[in-house]
Parts: structure tokens; sequence; C-alpha cells
């Protein structure tokens, strides 16, 4: 089967992705070593990404129950508790942090982020109080990307930070 090709069986589709050459595989690896920084900095935005997704998601089901504040505290304390173990999984290599720091560190993230969203869906509700519930989620997630690069650095200077023996 060619590279970089689909083709039909009889369980359905097979995607069959392109392979790098050696010279591009290379030239990435010697990109991780030289920034790995990079690497977990690309790796926290996908997972921030995901966790602005689900925060999204919970508020607006919790939107059909609730206030907007109070709606917007709930999907924190969910996407907030997902979101943190997604980061020390896949961001962090697995990195085991003290509890007591990992736990103030959630305390700390979920206050900042409700106090910050918060005042953000204040904010909204002052300029537009007719605002759907959409337009709702839609402006503390885009607020939330600030709030995601002050998180990377806590986590990766505070939280995440492999034990020195």
């Amino acid at each position: 089967m060619a590279n970089g090709a689909v083709e039909q069986g009889r369980r359905g589709l097979r995607l069959h992705p392109p392979t790098p050459s050696p010279a591009a595989l290379r030239r990435l690896d010697g990109l991780r070593e030289r920034h790995p920084e990079l690497r977990r900095l690309v790796r926290f935005a996908v997972v921030g990404a995901t966790g602005t997704g689900l925060n999204a998601l919970f508020y607006l089901a919790m939107r059909t129950w609730l206030p907007p504040v109070p709606a917007n505290i709930v999907a924190l304390l969910v996407s907030t508790a997902l979101t943190t173990e997604m980061n020390r999984r896949f961001t962090f290599d697995g990195v085991v942090a003290p509890r007591w720091r990992a736990s103030v560190q959630d305390v700390c993230t979920v206050v900042f982020y409700a106090f910050y969203s918060s005042g953000v869906l204040l904010l909204l509700d002052w300029i537009d109080p007719a605002a759907a519930a959409w337009e709702e989620a839609a402006a503390v997630a885009a607020a939330s990307v600030l709030g995601g690069l002050l998180r990377f650095l806590a986590m990766r200077y505070w939280v995440f930070v492999p034990l020195r023996r």
C-alpha cells in the first residue's frame, strides 16, 4: 500500500499515514533535544484545548439549571481535576508531585479561574445582558488562554518539578 494512502478493506476504511523520512526524524529528534520545553508547551496546549472544550461542555450543561457564575464554578472544578491529571501524565511525563503541592495548585487554579472567568462573565453581562449561554462559554474559553499560560508556568516550575536526589 502506498505511503499516506487510504484503502477500503473488509473492516472499512484504513488510513496509512505517511512515514517521515529518516532525515526528518533526525531533525525532529534534534529539535526535541534542543528545546524540551517546547515539547511540553505543545503538549500542555493540547491538554489545555481539551480542557477548555470540556469546560465549555460542562458549563453549557450546568447552565441549563444554574445561573452563569455557579455553572462556571462547577465546570471549573470538574475540568481542573481532569486536566491536572492529564497534564501530570501527558505533559510532564508522569512526574509525581508531592500530594500537598498538587492539591494546593489545584485549589489555587480553581480560585484563580473562578475569579478570573466569573469576572469575564460579569463583564460580558454588563456589555451584553442578553448574551446566550454559548456566547458566555466562548468568552470564558477565549479568556482561558492567558490563564493557561500562567498555569503552565506554575505547573512546570512549582508542581511537577522532578525531585532531586
